[in-house]
């Protein structure tokens, strides 16, 4: 940026001088405005064609100032430019460079393909979550706007190998696609799927029978953007409350949901709600236990919670952190 600057100042300084230039042949060889024109910019380039000369003793010293000044502006614009170009695509090419080590040494990470409105949704949730996660785009206008938000960024077809491959497909443990074609989206859950098998896909499809296809492949779940869009508009005329309340409990705020999933010999396992007492301890209410598929939504106490289960707990975001650390699940 500075050295942009520098080369806008650098401009007007050269107009500066070419206009001095101009006016002072004019009036001190009594030459017209385009011969003084000509023999300035000939002066200041070094170019000396020797048609046009200065004859009077006060031309010359003028000259000799002109030479001196107009070169050293001609140079100081032309090293603000180079420098200005230089700064720009080393920058950018040490960007990448940064952003191919950190993508490198990424662990556990989320995989974004698309990073057009739904995938900066996506990448702006994971941000929320503290999520580490990378993005595979292919628009080259795409990729500059997401380098200058800060985002991460792999730029390739997300359908290769060698594309996932950069961005730590073997390393990652789930990817997220937003790519609109079905075709595209099958291509990728197969190709993802092939160099890891534990990697948890979820992808959009625009049709049931695009989503039965991508289930075969081993997705964890299909989205169809389209059909919740349209739910979430109908209800959010007739069920306006239940919209809002969704909304705050799963957005950062004083009130969230959160779901667990209780592991083999955790301290929650094979227990009822009643003996846990989460209310009264931590402040905190199960509101749902997702088990085999199924989900159990009037949680009662003497709803037993099972290794395997996932479950769905609504409170404080604060305390839902503390839940995290105390290794209850």
């Amino acid at each position: 940026m500075e050295a942009l600057k520098r080369a806008l100042i650098g401009l007007f300084l050269l107009l500066v001088v070419v206009v001095i230039g101009a006016l002072g042949f004019w009036y001190l060889e009594g030459l017209t405005l385009l011969e003084a024109f000509y023999m300035t910019i000939t002066t200041i380039t070094t170019v000396g064609y020797g048609d046009i000369t200065p004859q009077t003793f006060q031309g010359r010293i003028f000259t000799i100032g002109l030479i001196l000044a107009g070169v050293g502006v001609a140079l100081y614009v032309l090293t603000g430019i180079i420098e200005s170009v230089l700064e720009g695509r080393l920058h950018e090419a040490f960007g990448i460079t940064k952003v191919k080590r950190n993508v490198a040494k990424m662990k556990n990470h989320k995989i974004i393909c698309g990073g057009g409105r739904t995938g900066s949704v996506v990448a702006d949730e994971f941000s929320a979550e503290g999520v580490d996660f990378v993005i595979i785009e292919k628009n080259a206008e795409q990729v500059k706007a997401l380098r200058k938000k800060g985002i991460p960024v792999v730029e390739g077809d997300a359908t290769t190998e060698e594309t996932l491959k950069e961005a730590g497909v073997e390393r990652a443990s789930g990817l997220v696609s937003t790519i609109p074609i079905d075709a595209d989206n099958l291509f990728l859950s197969i190709t993802a799927k092939g160099m890891n098998a534990d990697l948890d896909i979820v992808t959009r499809a625009s049709s049931e029978k695009a989503a039965k296809m991508l289930y075969t492949t081993g997705v964890k779940k299909v989205v169809m953007i389209e059909e919740i869009g349209g739910r979430r508009l109908a209800r959010s005329l007739t069920k306006p409350e239940i919209v809002a309340f969704i909304d705050s409990a799963t957005k950062k705020g004083d009130a969230s949901l959160e779901s667990f999933t209780v592991e083999k010999g955790a301290k929650i396992a094979n227990r009822k709600v009643k003996t846990l007492r989460f209310k009264e301890k931590m402040g905190m209410s199960i509101v749902a236990i997702i088990r085999n598929g199924g989900v159990i939504a009037s949680v009662g106490p003497e709803d037993e919670i099972l290794e395997g289960d996932t479950v769905v707990v609504i409170g404080k975001r604060e305390l839902l952190e503390r839940l995290e650390e105390m290794d209850f699940f």
